[in-house]
Order: structure tokens, then sequence, then C-alpha cells
């Protein structure tokens, strides 16, 4: 396994880990992302702190368009929890973020919580890529191809939804945001989803890491 790590990473101690785990790495100067794994896979990694103030300084999707320039699959990863900052800002305004990264910039969002976890998060997926199984398995299952159906496929992800709750869902309120931003009244309005079914939801939307 090969791993391009920005040398600004040095700092953060990920790189002596993947090293220690056996992992060749390089240090280069990347003109996006932190870590390149075997040649394909780009990854931007952010403190919770960096996160945040990505955000407050308007960072964060000029970042998003320098990845989504690269070749070969993205995503996101945040060290840490970004709601439990020393930064005043709203939990909506985090979460918006997020949701931006995810949706508008159709870039995964991954989150792990420390150094270690890092490298293993990392380790994991060049494993996979060698293995051929990389975010979507070619050849196998049901790979939406349309906006509408990738918006479906995500609502499918939230607790005991599947494919036709996701239609109703998605019906009911027009949009994921709508969705994710529903109160426990509004998903009760919604064919199939009783008060346990509810409180899952939202106890999955809004549980911190």
């Amino acid at each position: 396994m090969k791993i391009v790590a920005d040398y600004r990473e040095k700092k953060s101690g990920i790189p002596d880990i993947l090293i220690q785990r056996e992992a060749g790495v390089v240090f280069e100067s990347l003109p996006a992302g932190d870590y390149i794994i075997n040649g394909r896979i780009t990854a931007e990694r952010k403190s919770a702190e960096d996160f945040i103030q990505s955000i407050i300084s308007n960072r964060l999707f000029e970042q998003c368009s320098r990845l989504k320039k690269t070749h070969g699959p993205v995503f996101l990863f945040i060290e840490g929890n970004p709601y439990l900052t020393d930064h005043k800002i709203e939990k909506q305004a985090v979460r918006g973020a997020i949701l931006s990264v995810m949706i508008s910039w159709q870039i995964p969002v991954i989150f792990s919580k420390n150094p270690v976890d890092s490298a293993e998060l990392l380790l994991q997926i060049g494993k996979q890529n060698q293995k051929g199984n990389s975010f979507v398995r070619q050849g196998m299952g049901f790979k939406p191809k349309k906006l509408k159906n990738q918006q479906l496929r995500f609502l499918q992800g939230f607790p005991g939804t599947g494919p036709t709750l996701a239609g109703r869902l998605f019906s009911h309120f027009g949009s994921i945001k709508a969705v994710i931003n529903a109160d426990r009244e509004e998903l009760l309005n919604v064919k199939g989803i009783g008060k346990m079914g509810a409180e899952k939801i939202l106890k999955f939307v809004d549980q911190a890491f």
C-alpha cells in the first residue's frame, strides 16, 4: 500500500502511525487533499478545530472545489467532534456545512476519533481499494445514476428506513435537508413512522460523534 501525505501532515502524527503499520508513506506538497491512497483516492483531513475555522474563513468550499477537480474518489474526514469546540458557532451552522459538503458537493464525510483512528481509517480504505472493493463494488448491487436515486439511497441509511419509507420521506419533505431538519411531530406525519421510528431518526441525526 502506498500513501502520499502532504508534508504539512507530519505534525498530525498520522504518517508516523501509518509507517508503524508498514504502509509505504511518501511526503509531497499536494495541491488538493492531505492524503492520496494507492495513487487513486484523495482524502482531506480536518481536525474539529480546523473544520470550524474553515467554515468561519470560507475556506471549506474552496477546498471542496479543489478536491472535486482531482481524479478518482474523494472524501473528507473530520477528526474529533466539530460540535464541541471553543468557537461560538451554532450547531445548525456546523450541520449545514457538513450537509453542503455531502449533498451539494457530493463528497462523503467520515468522522474519526483521534490520529490512531484516522490512520486505521486510511489503512482500511487502502486495503479495500487493493481488493477492488473501494466504496462501490463494481458489477454488484445497485449504483444509482440519477440524483433522485442517489438521494433515496442516502435516506435508506437512516435507521429503520427501507426503499418504501425513503420514498415517502422524500415525497413528504421534498429534500434531504428538510428530512434532517424535521422535528418529531413532522416525522410522525409520514405514513409508516411511529413514535419509536421518529425517535430513532432524531437520535441518528442529532447524536454527536
